[in-house]
Parts: C-alpha cells; sequence; structure tokens
C-alpha cells in the first residue's frame, strides 16, 4: 500500500490543508489523473490519515520483530 500525506503541527492548520486536499482531489480532473496513474484519491480527515499511519507503523514494527530485522 502506497499513501501520500501531508502533516502540520498544528490542528488547526492540518485541518485547514487537510478540507482543501480533499476538495482537491475529488475534483473530477485531478481524480481523473490520478486514477490514470494508478492512485486511488480518498482526502480523508487528518484523525483518519493518523490512524491509518498508527496502524501501519504497528503492522510494519511486528513484521520486523518477527523477522528479527536491524538497521546497520
Amino acid at each position: 500500500m502506497l499513501w501520500i500525506g501531508l502533516m502540520a503541527p498544528a490542528a488547526g492548520t492540518i485541518d485547514l490543508f487537510a478540507a482543501a486536499i480533499s476538495e482537491a482531489v475529488r475534483s473530477q480532473e485531478l481524480a481523473a489523473r490520478l486514477k490514470r496513474d494508478g492512485i486511488e484519491p480518498v482526502g480523508n480527515k487528518a484523525a483518519e490519515f493518523g490512524a491509518l499511519i498508527a496502524k501501519e507503523v504497528a503492522q510494519w514494527r511486528e513484521l520486523a520483530k518477527a523477522v528479527q530485522m536491524t538497521i546497520d
């Protein structure tokens, strides 16, 4: 899974960015271009994206531990 997102330090700021980005990726022109490039536009809320990141980090951390992955 590939995800692309924007992060900002302040909740009010990220909410404004999230709303603008969500509107943009749902526009017919940009959505068509993204889909043509194999990207499914989502445009979810900041909290939903944060939950996705947390889920992905936990999943990959567990896998890394299971295979005893280390960084040299």
